[in-house]
């Protein structure tokens, strides 16, 4: 269970099918990708896609669709990309990646980095932080993943794709992706987990989103029935959260629509939108 504080409120996170643990001041307690729903807390679907990490690399890779294993080639033998792995407490490490994901999420419309909660999942060991490089050493990309030792979960994935103009330096930006992805993938299975996930997976008629849910299945796996679930646990909790719902609620409307950067203190009121970032 990681605990930290956020702007109101103690809060805390339990991930996958892991147990919370009993710690008294907690005012909120998220539960993230569950097989079912948590007793006693309000929950919603989640939808998933899960690659299934006891398959052989030959199998892995045969479920690769014929482009997306062009571009990762691609990328490997003729881009240069290079694919490296840093230690998410380094604050360096942390600083970099917050300066791209601020302009990816100004590109997308999305709220700040939580860093607080980036912290605290690095201090407790579960947060592994994987770059895309061109030949050159510049970083295309980021991909943040929370992982246990029997799955990985991508969580942020900022990239300078939307920055790039042309069509060739975006087409370029989308191979390293590929490659990043499914060098991430293949260590992951070196590394004797069961399951990568994408984060999520979109149902709905966003075009956008659409072609990201594309890229996703280009890497096989299959979409699955997940849960998020939250307990509030003090009084202190419903009332923070209850007026965070509202001025959710609020500004959505003024906007015309929905707006994912309404509501940050109470992510599960938020379409999970931040996993769509290739």
């Amino acid at each position: 269970m990681i605990i930290y504080k956020s702007r109101f409120l103690a809060r805390a996170e339990v991930w996958f099918d892991h147990e919370a643990t009993e710690s008294a001041g907690i005012d909120w307690i998220l539960y993230r990708q569950r097989s079912s729903p948590v007793r006693d807390s309000k929950s919603r679907i989640f939808y998933n896609r899960l690659v299934d990490l006891s398959r052989s690399e030959v199998q892995l890779e045969a479920e690769l669709s014929e482009d997306t294993a062009y571009k990762i080639r691609r990328a490997r033998d003729r881009d240069g990309i290079v694919c490296e792995w840093h230690d998410g407490r380094d604050p360096g490490v942390m600083d970099r990646f917050e300066q791209m994901y601020s302009l990816f999420a100004v590109k997308k419309g999305l709220p700040v980095l939580n860093r607080m909660l980036m912290e605290s999942l690095a201090s407790a060991g579960v947060l592994e932080v994987s770059l895309a490089k061109d030949a050159q050493g510049n970083t295309l990309m980021y991909q943040a993943y929370y992982r246990d030792s029997k799955r990985a979960s991508q969580w942020e994935s900022p990239s300078l794709y939307r920055t790039f103009s042309d069509s060739a330096r975006r087409n370029f930006c989308g191979r390293a992706s590929r490659y990043l992805t499914w060098s991430n993938i293949l260590r992951y299975k070196a590394q004797g987990l069961e399951w990568f996930d994408f984060g999520g997976w979109y149902l709905g008629s966003d075009p956008t989103l659409l072609n990201i849910n594309e890229f996703k299945r280009g890497f096989g796996g299959k979409v699955t029935r997940e849960y998020q679930c939250e307990k509030i646990t003090t009084l202190k909790g419903r009332v923070v959260l209850g007026v965070a719902r509202l001025l959710g609620r609020a500004k959505t409307r003024r906007s015309g629509g929905h707006c994912p950067a309404a509501n940050s203190e109470n992510e599960f009121a938020r379409v999970d939108v931040s996993v769509a970032t290739k």
